[in-house]
């Protein structure tokens, strides 16, 4: 009986490995990534304001016993936010609430540091932003290949060679769109891991409140969970834990917008409608099937636009700030589709990555093509760690390790060009 080619089999539990050498693995991670994105994530100069960070102010604002958000104003004479919604005379932050929820739990110790709920210091904010992107993406990689140096490389990978690095960046100044985006992929390695771990459903639930917390979209990946459920006898534990994911959103709607499944994004567009973004949306709705081509065609095909060169900077442009293709940009997504055969036979696998596909869906369908991306595809992170915890265990092993190092090395290159060392503007258009 001929056996299975070794990079085709199924992935089996990681060989145990000396805990110095994970240490040591991890610490040379860490290393790694101050050496090549220190310049850009500047951990040094991390923290976040209400001035300009919409879900914080929501946050104090909650203390202070209201839901809209104070001194913004709401007609056309006075400048407000530029993603927070006008309904019934308020201004209310539309983006999900976790980090609003922070704000709140962190307001004690706000308060003792600095006398204010509504500024985060930079302890905090590395403490919940950016230091579980590493711990995370290190952990959840290595239980997925069973080797701590291949799972360093992974999580480099994915955090300098994605459009991860310029949230990164963005959400070092406190950008509320950026921050989500960077919260949000937490949560989804941690779902992946538990549905390709030991399936207890509550760390998935956990990790799937982080990221429908952050973005929305990602609340459709309760469909494979809820697959996953059925499997182990778990689907009535799984159906508690999606009402209690889903019940903060849904009463928030209501209570800021007046029904559970307006979540308010219509409304940003009130005193605003001759921006492109209102007329796209007046025409054609907050979803349609219109915007599939369009958006399909920046998140896939768009190929950079080279703007200047010099020796020392290549600054690449996606015009109008639309989108590039995720696969120029991060050539390593290649080994999805190179890995196909083997993730398509393990069932729970085969679900995540179908999973991904309403994913996709939903935000190609959505009536903006991403904005503020110049150069990357910023939707794109809603299923690329799913995409990437599937694929890892064949991403190595002969003529895969050197392809995959050489599809690194150019992402790592494009992200390092494209990404400038000074911190995007605070007051730059974030989000949605």
């Amino acid at each position: 009986m001929s056996q299975t080619p070794a990079h085709d089999a199924l992935p089996q539990a990681p060989p145990a490995e000396p805990r110095w050498r994970v240490a040591a693995c991890f610490a040379l991670m860490l290393v790694a990534i101050q050496l090549a994105l220190g310049p850009k994530i500047r951990l040094s100069q991390w923290g976040i304001a209400a001035e300009s960070n919409a879900a914080v102010m929501e946050g104090a604002a909650w203390l202070q016993g209201r839901l809209d958000l104070p001194n913004q104003g709401t007609d056309p004479a006075h400048k407000r936010m530029h993603d927070t919604a006008c309904y019934d005379g308020k201004v209310y932050n539309v983006f999900p609430p976790l980090l609003a929820f922070l704000t709140v739990a962190l307001a004690p110790l706000h308060k003792f540091l600095l006398g204010r709920a509504d500024i985060w210091v930079q302890s905090t904010h590395l403490l919940f932003v950016f230091w579980p992107l590493p711990i995370t993406g290190f952990f959840v990689f290595r239980r997925q290949v069973g080797d701590s140096a291949w799972a360093a490389v992974l999580t480099v990978a994915w955090m300098g060679g994605t459009a991860l690095l310029p949230n990164i960046a963005g959400a070092s100044t406190g950008l509320l769109g950026q921050i989500n985006h960077v919260l949000s992929q937490v949560g989804l390695l941690i779902l992946a891991a538990d549905c390709l771990g030991r399936r207890r459903i509550w760390p998935s639930l956990i990790g799937l409140a982080i990221s429908t917390w952050t973005r929305q979209m990602t609340a459709l990946f309760a469909l494979p969970l809820l697959w996953v459920a059925w499997k182990e006898k778990k689907l009535g534990r799984c159906l508690a834990g999606l009402a209690v994911v889903a019940a903060p959103l849904l009463i928030l709607n209501h209570l800021k917008f007046g029904s559970p499944l307006d979540f308010g994004y219509r409304h940003i567009y009130v005193n605003r409608d001759e921006e492109p973004l209102a007329r796209r949306c007046r025409q054609h709705g907050l979803f349609s099937p219109h915007f599939l081509p369009e958006n399909f065609y920046y998140m896939h095909i768009a190929p950079p636009r080279v703007d200047e060169v010099s020796l020392t900077r290549i600054h690449v442009l996606s015009a109008g700030q639309h989108g590039t293709s995720i696969w120029i940009t991060s050539p390593f997504l290649v080994f999805v589709l190179i890995s196909a055969g083997p993730w398509l036979r393990d069932p729970t696998r085969r679900a995540l990555m179908l999973g991904t596909l309403p994913v996709m869906l939903g935000n190609l369908c959505y009536h903006g093509t991403g904005f503020l991306q110049d150069g990357y595809n910023r939707f794109a992170l809603d299923f690329l760690p799913i995409w990437l915890v599937v694929a890892a265990p064949w991403t190595r092993g002969g003529w895969r390790t050197w392809l995959f190092l050489g599809c690194v090395a150019w992402s790592l290159l494009y992200f390092q060009q494209i990404t400038p060392n000074q911190a995007i503007l605070a007051s730059a258009v974030g989000g949605e």
